[in-house]
């Protein structure tokens, strides 16, 4: 009976044995097929693609600028002393010839009353003179010199007259005050800026566009312009100069003017969108992938486009933005399908799985 406990015993513990084994064994094989899998899926990247599209070109052009004063002034003082009236606040309309500042004329008046006396008592000299140069009691070089004392006095008479005039500072145009830079008490100098004046009755609306829409883009034209803050208000715009230079983002500068009147009134600074005419055929198809697509700079665009399962980083050159989209100019070719997902975890020929085609929505 001990004996065949034994057995039992024995049999029991080889049966546990070779559960146990054939349970890592299992184990091991799922755990090496989760690994491999992982493997897989570390090789090749999850993507979204589309491909690159024709569609017919938009004869207007988008861009957001910014209002621009037409015209700004500085108001500045044409002679010294301090100011002792300021009649302008920050924001006032004023007019054209209207007084903005009174600077402190004491000094001047002075000697204003003194240039007048003595030009009155050269003048009566001059008279004295001329009855003594008549009987020949002098020379005509003594009359000739008192004449020079009367033109001499009566210029500076003409300077004083012009320096009290010049301690009203009056606006130069019509329009808003912007700026106060010297307030009342302050000392002013020749050439001293008091205030700042701009010219709101038209605006300046200032947006760049790429160099291959430069040609297209002509002076006179009419642009369509809306605003955030009237978006149901349509302004009506003129180009009056577009840019012969780039800028460091090789950008060309668009100047349109806009009449500011009535009661949606705009302020230098805000945002507008102008709707820019653009000389081409109606009928010219552009090629075009989403904005999203492209990596690299501005100066160097790239986008990875997908072959044989590989992303392949590619140059390209683009031109203008229309919504989401970008116009290809070179580098790709219509059906070529581009990755618009993931760019961040790609290099050039890594493995990609596609997850989503938009182009097949």
């Amino acid at each position: 009976m001990k004996y065949f406990k034994i057995i039992a015993s024995v049999l029991i513990l080889g049966i546990l044995v070779y559960l146990g084994t054939s349970k890592l064994k299992s184990n091991k094989e799922i755990i090496d097929q989760h690994a491999q899998q992982e493997e897989t899926f570390i090789k090749e990247i999850p993507v979204n693609i589309v491909a690159a599209r024709e569609i017919k070109s938009s004869n207007e052009l988008e861009r957001v600028g910014t209002f621009e004063a037409r015209k700004e002034l500085s108001m500045i003082a044409e002679t010294q002393g301090r100011i002792t009236h300021l009649y302008i606040t920050e924001g006032q309309h004023v007019k054209n010839g209207q007084p903005i500042a009174k600077i402190d004329d004491t000094s001047i008046q002075s000697q204003l009353s003194t240039a007048k006396a003595a030009l009155q008592k050269s003048k009566k000299d001059l008279e004295r003179y001329e009855n003594l140069l008549s009987v020949g009691a002098i020379s005509q070089t003594q009359y000739e010199e008192i004449e020079l004392s009367v033109q001499n006095n009566l210029t500076n008479l003409t300077s004083i007259e012009s320096q009290l005039k010049y301690t009203t500072v009056n606006a130069p145009m019509s329009g808003v005050i912007s700026d106060i830079i010297l307030e009342e008490g302050s000392f002013a100098s020749p050439g001293t800026e008091i205030a700042r004046i701009v010219d709101v009755g038209r605006l300046n609306l200032i947006v760049t566009v790429d160099e291959t829409n430069v040609p297209k883009i002509k002076e006179k034209e009419q642009v369509k312009i809306t605003t955030e803050v009237y978006p149901d208000h349509v302004i009506q715009g003129r180009i009056i100069q577009v840019g012969v230079k780039a800028d460091a983002a090789r950008k060309y500068e668009i100047k349109i003017e806009v009449a500011n009147k009535g009661e949606n009134q705009l302020k230098a600074g805000m945002y507008g969108t102008a709707s820019i005419p653009l000389k081409e055929r109606a009928d010219e198809s552009v090629l075009v992938i989403p904005r999203k697509s492209v990596v690299g700079s501005v100066k160097q665009p790239r986008v990875f486009v997908l072959k044989d399962g590989k992303a392949v980083l590619t140059d390209i050159r683009i031109g203008k933005n229309m919504d989401d989209s970008v116009v290809v100019l070179e580098g790709l070719e219509p059906g070529q399908q581009v990755i618009t997902t993931g760019q961040i975890n790609l290099d050039d020929g890594r493995a990609v799985k596609v997850i989503h085609d938009v182009s097949s929505n």
